[in-house]
């Protein structure tokens, strides 16, 4: 499948979108809170993404999962081993985090844990909790790839709404549990039944991708405007959805203009993500020597040159070292 630009656009989009949300709230002490949603088009976009390409690429649920091991992976180790290296090495610096064996290690394979710093469940690093979120989906849809597609679509559907179902009726406190039945798990799903429909051509024409577009603007609008943040997968998820199907829908119908710079940090949107958090709280050490304006502009413009190299870098180096390499057929041998 060729690459959707609106999808790159979409992704830096929902990346910068958490980056102003962890900026605002370091600069006025108040986060615009709508600007968090940027994960709920992450998930909706990863749902899409993942139903369309192994629509058209056959690959066995252990291909599938060592190809998101390499794309996930590498990026959040260093990152998270380098965070709990200068929490070690320079505590004055983090003074709120508390460093654990056993929360370090659940962070770096992905399994919920209550974070010895505030009880929350979070990894170290803590814009890690949604890898947790997607790590967890990837295992389902493996699971899924012994289906064909229609079986696939059913046992997907079923097992996120299984999921929820269980998330309702538990009342205890196991943080796996708690973590994995939460309604935001719905919006995999969502991004799945749109790559259903793109992947049998089944999308509707261009006035209701604009229409999708318009009505997932003003819903975030007007949720940002009301502050009303949940229930979180009702008021993010289904503009996310809508945002995400629009851009798909307006694209599978017209051309849409490549425009470098978004396509680079669509690109480099995965180590913004994982690193913004981190420059923004070394720039925050400085705050002082800024007016909140200029904090908040040297925080999104740092955050995305920190990223941009990152990906340049590291994460994209560790992904081509990594990445399987295509099995070469040997030749018969005459016998």
């Amino acid at each position: 499948m060729a690459r959707l630009l609106s999808i790159q656009y979409l992704r830096a989009f929902a990346a910068f979108g958490v980056v102003a949300f962890h900026a605002q709230g370091l600069t006025y002490g108040r986060a615009l809170v709508i600007g968090s949603a940027g994960v709920d088009i992450f998930f909706v976009v990863s749902g899409f993404v993942m139903w369309t390409v192994s629509a058209h690429r056959t690959q066995t649920p252990a291909e599938f999962i060592a190809n998101r091991i390499v794309r996930i992976v590498p990026m959040y180790w260093f990152v998270t081993i380098c965070f709990v290296a200068a929490a070690i090495a320079f505590p004055a610096l983090f003074p709120r985090l508390v460093v654990s064996a056993s929360h370090t290690l659940a962070s770096l394979f992905f399994v919920p844990m209550r974070s010895p710093s505030n009880g929350e469940i979070w990894p170290v690093v803590v814009p890690g909790w949604t890898l947790n979120c997607e790590m967890f989906f990837y295992a389902i849809f493996a699971l899924a790839l012994f289906l064909d597609n229609v079986r696939r679509l059913v046992f997907l559907a079923l097992t996120f709404f299984a999921l929820i179902l269980v998330g309702r009726l538990y009342t205890g406190d196991n943080p796996p549990i708690t973590f994995y039945t939460d309604p935001i798990m719905l919006e995999f799903p969502m991004g799945i039944l749109l790559g259903r429909a793109f992947e049998q051509d089944r999308l509707p024409r261009l006035r209701w991708g604009h229409a999708a577009l318009a009505a997932g603007l003003l819903l975030f609008a007007a949720s940002a405007w009301l502050a009303i943040d949940s229930p979180r997968v009702l008021v993010w998820g289904i503009p996310a959805f809508l945002l995400v199907a629009g851009a798909v829908i307006v694209e599978k119908n017209r051309s849409v203009r490549i425009v470098p710079a978004l396509v680079l940090l669509g690109d480099a949107s995965y180590s913004i993500y994982l690193t913004h958090t981190l420059t923004i709280s070394a720039i925050g050490k400085f705050k002082a020597h800024f007016n909140p304006s200029t904090f908040f502009v040297a925080s999104l413009t740092l955050s995305a040159l920190i990223g941009v190299a990152a990906w340049r870098l590291i994460e994209r180096p560790f992904a081509e070292l990594l990445k399987p390499r295509p099995r070469v057929q040997q030749p018969h041998l005459a016998e």
